[in-house]
């Protein structure tokens, strides 16, 4: 019985550095870093689309390749993002979660190129619904 107990007390002291130990600050970072990409993300969602509406669209390399058109749904409810596309009458659609904000918030980021925006299909109202019904 006493073995059983200095065991069980010796496995409660091991598990508690164990604990102590993992919490060094560096699992609150990455949790920091996780809500922060899911409030980026949860933004967007929640952001009335009229503030959406008109602002530009940065790829990768920081070079603004169109702007946000409108806000309409999808026939699955999904949220999507209209973008007229730079120097083009060319307007395509994309999930509103295709879009990001950048580091400092003031910049709507894509990971698409201009090339690859050329090649989805263009807008077609009749596939969307108003965001507003």
């Amino acid at each position: 019985m006493k073995r059983y107990i200095t065991l069980l007390a010796g496995l409660t002291l091991a598990s508690a550095s164990f604990v102590y130990a993992a919490d060094d600050g560096t699992m609150e970072s990455n949790k920091d870093t996780k809500n922060e990409q899911y409030n980026s993300m949860k933004s967007l969602d929640s952001m009335n689309p009229d503030e959406l509406e008109g602002m530009n669209i940065y790829n990768s390399k920081d070079e603004q390749i169109g702007g946000i058109d409108e806000i309409v749904k999808g026939k699955n409810g999904q949220h999507m993002a209209v973008i007229g596309l730079e120097g083009d009458t060319k307007e395509v659609v994309v999930p509103l979660s295709a879009l990001s904000k950048s580091g400092n918030g003031d910049k709507l980021m894509i990971k698409m190129s201009r090339e690859e925006l050329m090649e989805l299909p263009d807008y077609d109202p009749m596939d969307m619904e108003s965001v507003d019904e």
